[in-house]
């Protein structure tokens, strides 16, 4: 059919001056697709303005073009995300689209090499600075509270969890003042926004050892044999041999490392714990967490956001004898099995029908980070 042949694309989309050569259409009430720009270079701003002041929402490319139209986004990111005239949503989508791309072909790369290039990583703080300005704005959560619920997808998972760390060290500076300098003190906006990008650059990043776990693993629709599990339980110390000659801060390598370490012990890959843990490797932890639990899984259905901060906001155990509720991990961290009689045997049959992926947690989280989290998600607004 006609229609397979081309895709859409919001005409906001489009920089005049920076285009490249490929034709744009427009399509007819009777569906028919009509040729509007021979050369999209040589598009004008006023004849894209009265365009979009018609009241068009999509305008088509062919589908051999779309490779061009994807590079097009990610050289024009930051002026689209900064431009009023453009919706959030559209933001939004076009934004997950080229962090997506960004982050597919940084995996797909990383795995014939061994190693992330600098030519990738250049490329991913540049595409992570194009977004700070955007993903900040207090309208963008919005559009990131619509997705959701989406299946997972180790790419469109990092672009949400990226979206969720800086958005959440935007809200909360103080935080950001922790993770470079380890206390209180305050730092300058200039080194404040740098320091943001690191983030969201590590934020991106944090899986990007499973380019070398095998996708049957990853993808696997059923529980992993004791071999799969330990094979991606490798994933956050894969990321450290693939980075460590990496132009980046340590605090970001160490993020990335950490990530499954639990605040009062049993993570992995080292079974550190408390304040040995980095402070951002805390928050990703928590962020990781929590949008893996509410997204459909190849094993499981999304659980609603509301369940899943009421199931993180559990106090952990501790010596009084307090017990944590047991949130979904969604990549993976055995269940520690304390608990007294009946409780603990509850617990037991309960995580012997889980897939290691999704065992209970408990004593995972930083209580005061968490607790800021859930105060976040308010501002998110998400639907229950």
């Amino acid at each position: 059919m006609e229609k397979d042949r081309y895709k859409a694309i919001p005409p906001f989309s489009l920089v005049p001056g920076d285009l490249p050569d490929f034709q744009i259409y427009m399509r007819t009430e009777e569906g028919k697709f009509v040729l509007w720009a021979v050369d999209g270079n040589k598009v004008s701003m006023e004849k894209l303005a009265r365009l979009t002041e018609g009241g068009r929402k999509e305008i088509f490319i062919s589908l051999e073009d779309e490779f061009k139209y994807d590079l097009h986004l990610e050289a024009n990111l930051g002026k689209i995300l900064e431009n009023e005239q453009v919706p959030t949503d559209n933001k939004a989508s076009i934004f997950t689209r080229v962090s997506t791309n960004v982050v597919k072909e940084t995996f797909e790369s990383s795995l014939g090499l061994g190693v992330m290039s600098p030519e990738a990583l250049e490329r991913t703080k540049n595409m992570v600075e194009s977004a700070l300005a955007f993903i900040a704005e207090s309208k963008s959560l919005h559009a990131l509270a619509k997705m959701i619920g989406h299946d997972y997808q180790t790419y469109e998972h990092a672009t949400k969890v990226l979206w969720f760390t800086v958005a959440f060290l935007k809200m909360y500076p103080e935080t950001l003042d922790q993770i470079e300098t380890g206390h209180d003190e305050e730092l300058d906006d200039t080194l404040r926004n740098d320091l943001l990008k690191q983030c969201g650059v590590g934020a991106l990043l944090h899986d990007i050892g499973k380019a070398l776990i095998a996708q049957e693993i990853i993808n696997k629709n059923a529980p992993l044999t004791e071999v799969e599990w330990e094979i991606v339980k490798r994933h956050p110390l894969n990321s450290l041999a693939m980075l460590l000659e990496a132009d980046l801060p340590l605090f970001v390598k160490q993020g990335m490392v950490y990530h499954h370490e639990n605040f009062h012990g049993g993570g992995y890959p080292m079974g550190i714990a408390g304040e040995s843990i980095p402070p951002l490797a805390r928050l990703l932890r928590i962020i990781d967490v929590f949008e893996a639990m509410t997204s459909r899984r190849p094993y499981k259905d999304p659980m609603p956001p509301l369940k899943a901060a009421q199931i993180m906001i559990g106090t952990p155990e501790n010596g009084n004898g307090d017990k944590a509720s047991q949130p979904d991990d969604g990549n993976g961290t055995k269940p520690d099995q304390g608990g007294d009689g009946g409780e603990k045997e509850k617990d037991a049959a309960e995580d012997a029908n889980q897939d290691d992926r999704d065992r209970g947690m408990r004593q995972c989280f930083d209580i005061d980070l968490l607790r800021k989290f859930i105060v976040f998600l308010g501002n998110v607004k998400l639907d229950s």
